[in-house]
């Protein structure tokens, strides 16, 4: 039987090669097929989460507490000190020049990131900005975030910090970041499902390995964990779920 390991929207297209490296480690590891399949839409994304056919995923906050909280997954791993952070980006050459500028109303383009959704939300507080007076469109990625800003189609756009960062240089010039979080406890985690619970140790051995080799530095890189990886306890996990929680509430 194949295994299903998601790849996340969130992974920039730069990156994929690496992580379909890691498919390959994690099959010699556990010994069990894996395929490895880039998702580049939440929607579809969280479909197959709903159809029950992913068994391995390198998740946001969000989803992360969805999936240990509804689903029964186990957190594996998460990168160590790497957290995800927040974003809110407008045109450079439009008027809004800092937060308290976006009083009123506000069209905003994101992705179905809910916890990039609620850290930016949060974010907005200064400008007086209640749920009822921003106006949310989804986008597929954050490149389609990015142009439909540039093309004003909205007046800002939510963003992860690093996939703002990860944006060409010829993009992130004609952007202008109004502001960002800096919370620190929020990652990303890699999940496995119930039905490959057995399978958690060998890959949890085979990720401290790989982050003590030297070899490895450049794929760890590329992964999104330059320091390696940080076991993720189920109290670390809830305590992520907890903070999801209390942020839905603001």
């Amino acid at each position: 039987m194949t295994r299903q390991f998601a790849i996340s929207p969130d992974v920039h297209a730069r990156d994929l090669t690496d992580w379909f490296l890691l498919n390959t480690r994690i099959q010699r590891m556990t010994g069990e097929a894996f395929r490895a399949v880039p998702y580049d839409d939440f929607a579809d994304l969280h479909a197959a989460f709903d159809a029950g056919a992913v068994d391995l995923v390198f998740a946001n906050a969000a989803d992360t507490a969805t999936l240990v909280h509804d689903r029964g997954y186990l957190p594996i791993v998460g990168p160590a000190a790497v957290s995800d952070e927040a974003a809110v980006v407008v045109a450079a050459d439009g008027p809004l020049q800092v937060v308290e500028d976006l009083r009123g109303s506000l069209s905003v383009a994101a992705t179905d990131a809910p916890d990039v959704e609620r850290i930016c939300r949060i974010l907005l507080e200064p400008a007086d900005l209640g749920r009822e007076q921003i106006s949310l469109t989804l986008k597929r990625n954050y490149i389609l975030v990015a142009k439909a800003v540039l093309s004003g189609e909205a007046q800002a756009g939510f963003f992860l910090s690093a996939a703002f960062d990860d944006l060409s240089q010829v993009t992130r010039n004609r952007l202008r970041l109004i502001i960002s979080s800096k919370i620190y406890v929020v990652r990303h985690c890699l999940l496995a499902s119930p039905a490959i619970a057995d399978l958690v140790k060998p890959i949890l051995a085979g990720l401290e390995v790989m982050a003590g080799n030297p070899s490895d530095q450049a794929l760890l890189a590329g992964l999104g964990a330059p320091h390696g990886w940080q076991r993720m306890t189920m109290d670390d996990t809830q305590f992520m779920i907890d903070l999801m929680d209390a942020l839905e509430q603001q």
